[in-house]
């Protein structure tokens, strides 16, 4: 995204590095496999950062001139949950299929979103991919 000038707009700076192997999902429908990309970092709203055309700039993932729409942060199955944590973003949260909504607090060494288990009184983390009625991860900016 960029102003009259060609600049780049402020917020669209790459604030927090993101962690390694996060990916954004793009898919037009979620019963088909779609495709994802590298998350490099976030911007200073929170905001996934990826490759945009060309490959010379970070942008929205909504701006990556991939064909199909920007369906949010990748969730991954894979290895045990394992630190070290990398703090996530304020607004980035678990959306679940009856239309709750959990913070994601961290990170964890693989990229995946890590939260406070919502059934446990004792705080426990756990992977949100591993919450079965899990939707996606998604971001929600602060209200102005």
């Amino acid at each position: 995204m960029s102003d009259d000038n060609g600049e780049r707009a402020r917020g669209e700076w790459p604030a927090v590095a993101a962690p390694p192997g996060l990916r954004a999902r793009f898919e037009d429908d979620p019963h088909k496999p779609g495709v994802t990309t590298p998350i490099y970092a976030f911007s200073n709203e929170g905001h996934p950062l990826v490759l945009g055309p060309g490959g010379t700039c970070l942008v929205r993932p909504e701006m990556a001139g991939v064909k199909l729409p920007y369906a949010g942060i990748d969730v991954q199955f894979g290895p045990p949950m394992a630190g070290p944590f990398t703090p996530a973003p304020a607004g980035l949260v678990a959306v679940f299929d009856d239309g709750r909504e959990r913070p994601v607090l961290f990170y964890d060494v693989h990229g995946r979103a890590v939260l406070v288990d919502p059934d446990d009184v004792t705080c426990d983390l756990v992977l949100a991919e591993t919450i079965p009625d899990l939707k996606r991860v998604d971001f929600r900016p602060a209200p102005a």
